[in-house]
């Protein structure tokens, strides 16, 4: 690390890359989407929000990609760093009344 001891690099990578308060949704279990101009859904399943050593939050999403009246296809599990997913994901998917 150099000139940086790990606690300081802990505390300035949290100023750049961590969780601010516009970020409050990204929790385990939380669904978020985007749709494209082609009307492609692409919607995100949250898995955990984990650290990285260097206390760079990453969330790790499940992919799943959709069109009306059409099959849905499941891309796998993926990793972003908190502030890129939350840059993508930004709506919530409307919770279904029961």
């Amino acid at each position: 690390m150099g000139w940086f001891s790990r606690i300081e690099w802990q505390t300035f990578s949290g100023m750049l890359f961590g969780q601010d308060k516009r970020m409050d949704y990204v929790q385990p279990g939380t669904a978020v989407w985007r749709i494209h101009e082609d009307e492609l859904i692409e919607t995100a399943e949250v898995e955990p929000v984990v650290t990285d050593p260097y206390g760079i939050p990453h969330v790790k999403f499940k992919l799943i990609f959709s069109r009306t009246n059409r099959f849905n296809y499941e891309e796998g599990t993926c990793m972003l760093a908190l502030r890129i997913f939350a840059d993508h994901y930004r709506e919530q998917v409307p919770a279904v009344p029961i």
